[in-house]
């Protein structure tokens, strides 16, 4: 089920707040005073006296903790190390342990995806990152898709208990990996921060998702607090913090994403893109927010095709046709397998530029050998089973690899619903896309694709390039962030508020202007001059 290790070497984050001793929890030892004849106050009193002077806020102390930990008071002559977890308006105590370990001081913070799952280990101390995991989330062997599970969590308390469970069990099998390879036993982790959509997070908690999706579309909840890690039949001893959603589609994932990039830091106007199977997007300063989310459809992650596929070994990442020369590359180098998302951006655009497709997408089969008949409709062969001329296969099975005229139509649908829901945003907001002092492109999409490519096909709006910044994973980078510096729940707190939340459906011209965006790049090609610029060029525009 692992699809990424990440370890020490190629992780070079280190999150300064911790330096300054400003992370979610905070160890600190203590040498108490014993308790005598003259002096018997209790030992959970003993330790609240103690931290008085030692942090700001109240404190509290669970029963749950207590019952656990008390023999530890004890252990050695009551000198002990008490872990306190900051929960937004003062401290919990988390664990209590016998003698001096604060060099042993860890987080988690992860990425809940619907489809992976990515879970980094942080040193408290130090504010770096020792070791990054990932794999596929366990939901999927219940439905591919969210609504799937949704429906399936409908027959029962019994089947919501397996979404939970699912999901647990893939956190679990990532812990188990990041101990084996660090010998840190990071279940006795202190905290652990999670970015995920609503309907992931409500999974997790064992919470009936199906109001997200249900008119009037109101979740059960948006925040749910810090909960011990073993009230969710998960073995860790510290305290999990899912950050809050705003709305049904607009989850903590985004919200962690804006904190990643520091939203509303100026009044400089940014835009916030994250593009996978749904469009979430949000634009804004330090004077407001607004946000949007819809459904983009499975074409970004290559759902649309016959050979489409994740990224994953033998997927066709990238495209390009140079003096009408055709050459892919795959990930990992192996044959080719199939195509995901930023393979299928870069064909469409290299299709586009090289005359091989018209705006309407429409495949040109005289301009190449590679447009041929498949399953009784045109088709680019990127990937032949047997080459034309020598016979060598460019695949791992010797089958051809294509992209049809079919899924072209469709990813259109895909590249129509995202590029309209951001012209939908900024036209809500009273702003054009030159507007943008920032344009953050989130998600693993976003990190891949080729920003030309992009652009060329409508995906992004055409504007100078060094205002785009890929932000990558902005959900784990939100939650890192949060996890080394307790600050930030100022700037969560002002994120909802702040936020006004724009339903696509009730804007009036939204069919409109999704039937205009069903060309390459788009109707309005003065929308996109760079693009109209290099097509003239090409002669493929008279």
């Amino acid at each position: 089920m692992a699809f990424s290790t990440a370890t020490t070497e190629n992780i070079s984050e280190v999150y300064t707040g911790c330096l300054s001793g400003l992370s979610l929890s905070k160890k600190l030892y203590l040498e108490l005073t014993p308790p005598s004849e003259g002096d018997t106050m209790a030992d959970r009193e003993r330790l609240l006296y103690a931290l008085e002077n030692q942090v700001d806020g109240p404190v509290s102390f669970p029963y749950s903790v207590l019952k656990r930990d008390y023999p530890a008071f004890r252990l050695d002559h009551w000198r002990v190390t008490v872990t306190l977890v900051f929960t937004g308006d003062g401290w919990q105590v988390s664990a209590l342990e016998a003698g001096d370990t604060t060099a042993f001081h860890y987080g988690l913070a992860v990425d809940l995806g619907s489809t992976t799952v990515v879970m980094n280990l942080m040193d408290l101390n130090t504010g770096r990152i020792i070791r990054e995991e990932g794999c596929f989330n366990g939901q999927i062997s219940y439905g591919e898709d969210i609504l799937t599970r949704i429906f399936h969590t409908q027959a029962g308390e019994a089947q919501k208990k397996e979404l939970q469970e699912a999901t647990v069990s893939t956190f679990t099998g990532l812990m188990d990996r990041l101990t084996a390879h660090t010998g840190i036993d990071v279940s006795k982790s202190s905290v652990m921060v999670i970015g995920g959509n609503t309907t992931m997070i409500h999974f997790l908690l064992g919470i009936d998702a199906f109001p997200v999706f249900m008119s009037p579309f109101a979740p059960v909840f948006n925040d749910g607090g810090f909960i011990p890690g073993r009230e969710l039949s998960m073995p860790f001893e510290g305290l999990v913090y899912c950050i809050p959603s705003a709305a049904n589609y607009l989850g903590g994932d985004i919200l962690s994403g804006l904190l990643a990039v520091d939203m509303m830091k100026n009044e400089e106007i940014s835009l916030y893109i994250d593009i996978g199977t749904n469009g979430e997007m949000v634009i804004g300063s330090s004077e407001f927010l607004v946000a949007g989310a819809g459904a983009a459809g499975p074409a970004l992650e290559g759902g649309i095709s016959r050979y489409g596929m994740r990224a994953d070994a033998g997927a066709v990442d990238s495209v390009s046709v140079k003096d009408g020369v055709f050459t892919v590359t795959t990930i990992g180098g192996e044959p080719i397998r199939g195509i995901c998302g930023s393979g299928i951006v870069d064909l469409l655009a290299q299709l586009l530029l090289n005359g091989w497709m018209d705006l309407r997408g429409t495949l040109q089969p005289e301009q190449s050998e590679r447009i041929v008949m498949k399953d009784g409709e045109p088709a680019v062969v990127y990937g032949w089973g047997a080459c034309p001329g020598d016979g060598r296969s460019e695949t791992a099975d010797g089958e051809d690899r294509y992209f049809t005229q079919s899924d072209i139509l469709s990813f259109m649908d895909t590249k129509a619903a995202a590029s309209t829901m951001v012209s939908c945003l900024l036209s809500e907001t009273g702003f054009s896309p030159d507007d943008m002092d920032h344009i953050y492109m989130a998600g693993s999409f976003g990190k891949y694709l080729d920003l030309e490519s992009a652009i060329t096909i409508g995906l992004y709006p055409d504007v100078p390039r060094e205002r785009f910044s890929c932000v990558g994973n902005g959900s784990l980078k939100g939650a890192c962030a949060l996890l080394a510096d307790r600050r930030l729940f100022e700037k969560l707190a002002r994120f909802i508020p702040n936020m006004h939340y724009l339903q696509f459906a009730t804007v009036e011209d939204f069919v409109t202007q999704m039937q205009a965006s069903k060309f390459f790049p788009h109707t309005n090609l003065d929308a996109y001059p760079t693009v109209k610029a290099k097509l003239l060029e090409a002669g493929v525009l008279k």
